[in-house]
């Protein structure tokens, strides 16, 4: 009985590769699925977590003025394809504003959501006060298909990677492909989770060593750079919304807040004032004693309004007051009555006293004006008129000199300001 034929060195080669193929089709798929399914976990639950943070912002206004109406529209402007199944509002004490359920979810949707289901809340913050939270779930439907296509560009990927198997030497390919695994695995982290922090290890091949050392440095330049970038943008958002003398919302945040009010369909009202006189405060007394007057003036601003107003500073002397809501024309009017008797009371600033002139106008949506620009221009031209009565009147600002100032006269009163603008630029950069 003869011996069996021995097996061929090609044949025996030809089988170890078939074998080292399939064991690494098989590895690099339910590795890359693994590492994937966690990856895409993670990315939904961020982004899951930035259209709650998109909510918030957005049920800004809603969560304000208490208007479930507009809160439950907020809800259910949230696209159909994310997958949402529950979104709630809470106001600040846990109670729900409004809810928004999915009914007709599918069977493949109750399936994956009893293994994928994701959860995210963002609170509503405006101007530092935290006004409620926002959450939301998902039953991972849109999981589901993200991993079914990963499988499939997996399962492509790693057929690719067999027959280059078969072609590389094995001892090569897991020289050469470790080291570029891993650096992957870095590159990865940057881009779905944003962790600059990781780092691959060091290898035995110089070029890819090479490659490994100069993409650290990278990303220790992208880490710096960010950095950078978060300070500049938080600064330059303060810069933007904030006037720097007087601390007040400025033009862009009021508006911003009067087109949330109006478009709530609540009734919204415009106090407008102005500064009598303000340029002769500026000619004959200096600029820094002006600044001085209108950042007393803001102060007195504030502490006289209603807390649901919001105070801006528009101009150069100009100021406005939105209320949302706001009270008959009676109301409002008594209320710009109220606000200017307190801002035309007597007022030391430095060696004098002033007694400032203000002038006020105000109107109502809904019976003055449609829309943000048409209120403003209605309580503008109402401002103008009084001033003009006033002007006929003889009103003005006035002041005089103090026998024994309270606050010692500025030495250098340029330079005083120079200081004092400087400070209130550092404040607004670095939250002080």
């Amino acid at each position: 009985m003869s011996a069996p034929a021995a097996a061929t060195l090609a044949g025996r080669i030809r089988a170890a590769l078939v074998v080292v193929t399939v064991l690494a089709i098989v590895v690099v798929t339910v590795g890359a699925l693994a590492v994937g399914y966690h990856a895409l976990r993670a990315q939904m639950h961020a982004h899951l977590r930035s259209l709650a943070v998109v909510t918030a912002t957005q049920s800004q206004a809603a969560l304000l003025f208490q208007d479930r109406r507009a809160a439950e529209d907020v809800l259910r402007a949230i696209p159909a394809d994310e997958g949402v199944t529950l979104a709630e509002l809470r106001d600040a004490s846990g109670a729900v504003i409004a809810r928004v359920a999915e009914s007709g979810q599918s069977m493949t949707g109750r399936l994956i959501g009893a293994v994928a289901r994701e959860a995210a809340r963002a609170e509503v913050v405006v101007d530092g006060r935290t006004l409620g939270s926002v959450s939301l779930e998902t039953d991972g439907e849109p999981f589901a298909r993200a991993l079914l296509a990963l499988l499939a560009w997996d399962l492509l990927g790693a057929l690719l990677a067999g027959a280059a198997v078969v072609v590389v030497a094995r001892r090569l390919t897991r020289r050469i492909t470790q080291p570029l695994v891993e650096l992957e695995a870095v590159i990865h982290g940057v881009r779905a989770q944003r962790d600059f922090g990781r780092r691959a290890p060091p290898c035995g091949i110089a070029e890819i060593d090479d490659l490994r050392t100069d993409f650290h440095a990278l990303l220790d330049e992208i880490q710096r750079r960010d950095a950078d970038l978060r300070r500049t943008n938080a600064a330059l958002k303060r810069l933007a919304l904030r006037d720097t003398l007087t601390g007040l919302p400025n033009r862009a945040m009021f508006e911003r807040a009067a087109l949330d009010a109006l478009s709530g369909g609540g009734r919204a009202g415009l106090l407008y004032f102005d500064v009598d006189s303000f340029k002769a405060v500026n000619d004959t007394l200096g600029h820094p004693v002006g600044d001085a007057l209108l950042k007393r003036i803001a102060q007195r601003l504030r502490e006289r309004l209603p807390p649901h107003a919001v105070p801006a500073r528009i101009g150069g002397d100009e100021f406005v007051v939105l209320l949302a809501p706001a009270g008959s024309p009676e109301e409002l009017r008594a209320l710009a009555s109220d606000v200017q008797r307190a801002l035309q009371a007597p007022l030391p600033i430095g060696t004098y006293l002033f007694s400032p002139g203000v002038s006020v106008g105000y109107a109502l949506s809904g019976v003055d004006a449609r829309d943000v620009d048409e209120l403003v221009q209605v309580a503008d031209q109402a401002m103008y008129a009084a001033k003009a009565e006033r002007r006929e009147s003889g009103a003005r600002t006035q002041w005089e000199a103090l026998p024994e100032a309270d606050e010692p006269a500025p030495q250098d009163p340029v330079a005083d300001w120079e200081r004092a603008m400087a400070a209130a630029k550092e404040s607004v950069l670095f939250g002080k």
